[in-house]
């Protein structure tokens, strides 16, 4: 009976084990990204770019067309020899067109060049996208991670302060301590059950932002691991906001895409302009047809006969010289020509923006380093505070409220280097993705 009351137990610990994920941090990154409905409808306008490059690329091929009517006419009715006669008729025509363009003022060149700087720049905003979400799930993930320690700091407390309940209730029924030392130990348990409820609350809240950035509808049996990974950056050493405004600049795909559009409204300008420029076709065509008459006074020459007779070719050049379009071509120039100045400008302010941005990231960094040592050094005295609160408390020495005080400073303490850890932690991934290579 024992043993199968073990394995029963041992089977309901495995399915409990199995049925929890547990995320890491790169899966966590790789779930949104193939989830997030932003990354969804990036993915699908570059496909559109890249469809759109293809029918660009395509206009050089021929058009062919293939026609087929069938056609009566009633009192004068045209005949094979072309002269119309005074018959009620019907004629069938079939015919075969192709028509390829030799130049066309370089239009097919440059709008060819241009779709395929929109097809890069779409790709850069695609990666763009995708950086900027990881980094938002990075964001959220360390905030699951620094409440779950949170939570393990406020565990360790209750129970600290559970032990020293019973501690004192045992020294006050042996006549050591006071019955207000009761009290009060008992008080400091109900805070530390408040502060616990507080930081698990917190926790859930902190999943509930992961999972919806990940597009998880549910948090259930969802738990992330800690990213160890990252704890060396503790040492890491913060590169210049200068060496990290460089890099961005070159490498930011936001930056990539801007460039990558100004290089296109450049081609867009000499598509604008081409119409200025004569344009040759080559066609060529294929007819036949087959004609009846109603009337018995007129003989319809069979079929085969009529096809022989009625089939024609033609090949030719085509060409069209533009001279005045109701000014249309130089109005397209000059807003493709003030496109070319917004692109420009366009460049500009995202440099600023991202320079503004890359300053702001190295001084809330620096903030975060201070921030981090400070909260270290204070974890370090409050600790030894504690401890000698607590030696004074065995000894008679301390009063019940002063070690109360002194676990609270502590616990305090304890929360402060947490968030700053993860904060410091965070602010270096941040300037580590500015200076992402390629």
């Amino acid at each position: 009976m024992k043993r199968t009351l073990l394995l029963v137990a041992t089977v309901a610990l495995a399915f409990s084990a199995s049925a929890q994920q547990v995320w890491t941090m790169q899966q966590c990154i790789d779930y949104a990204l193939e989830h997030n409905i932003g990354i969804q409808q990036s993915q699908l306008s570059r496909q559109n770019a890249d469809y759109q490059y293809e029918m660009t690329k395509d206009s050089w091929l021929p058009s062919i067309n293939a026609s087929a009517g069938e056609y009566l006419g009633f009192g004068q009715s045209p005949s094979y020899t072309g002269v119309y006669v005074p018959d009620n008729s019907s004629s069938t025509s079939v015919g075969l067109d192709v028509s390829l363009p030799l130049f066309q003022g370089l239009s097919i060149y440059n709008s060819t060049k241009s779709s395929y700087l929109n097809l890069q720049a779409c790709t850069q905003d695609l990666e763009a996208a995708k950086r900027d979400l990881r980094l938002t799930i990075m964001a959220y993930y360390m905030q699951v991670v620094y409440c779950k320690e949170l939570k393990g700091v406020a565990e360790q407390q209750l129970e600290l302060s559970q032990n020293q309940y019973e501690m004192t209730r045992q020294l006050y029924e042996v006549g050591r301590k006071a019955e207000a030392d009761v009290y009060e130990s008992k008080a400091q348990v109900a805070a530390n059950q408040s502060s616990l409820t507080e930081a698990d609350n917190n926790l859930m809240l902190s999943l509930l932002d992961l999972t919806q950035a990940m597009e998880i509808e549910s948090i259930e049996n969802f738990d992330v691991v800690s990213p160890d990974e990252f704890l060396d950056l503790i040492d890491y050493q913060l590169p210049s906001p200068e060496t990290t405004i460089e890099n961005a600049l070159n490498q930011q795909p936001i930056m990539q895409a801007a460039q990558l559009r100004l290089q296109q409204s450049l081609y867009d300008l000499k598509v604008a302009k081409s119409a200025w420029y004569p344009s040759l076709s080559f066609f060529g065509g294929y007819s036949n047809g087959y004609y009846n008459y109603f009337t018995k006074g007129y003989d319809n020459i069979p079929l085969p006969d009529q096809i022989k007779m009625n089939s024609r070719a033609q090949l030719g050049f085509s060409l069209n010289i533009p001279i005045f379009n109701r000014m249309q071509t130089r109005y397209r120039v000059k807003m493709a020509e003030v496109n070319i100045e917004n692109k420009t400008l366009e460049i500009e302010n995202k440099s600023k923006a991202l320079k503004k941005e890359i300053q702001q990231a190295y001084y809330n960094a620096l903030a975060a380093e201070q921030k981090y040592n400070s909260a270290d050094n204070a974890l370090k005295s409050s600790q030894m505070a504690f401890d000698y609160a607590e030696a004074g408390f065995e000894a008679g020495k301390t009063t019940q409220m002063e070690l109360n005080e002194s676990r609270t400073r502590l616990y305090q303490a304890e929360s402060a280097l947490l968030q700053a850890k993860y904060e410091y932690l965070y602010r270096c991934k941040v300037m580590e993705f500015y200076n992402e290579q390629e």
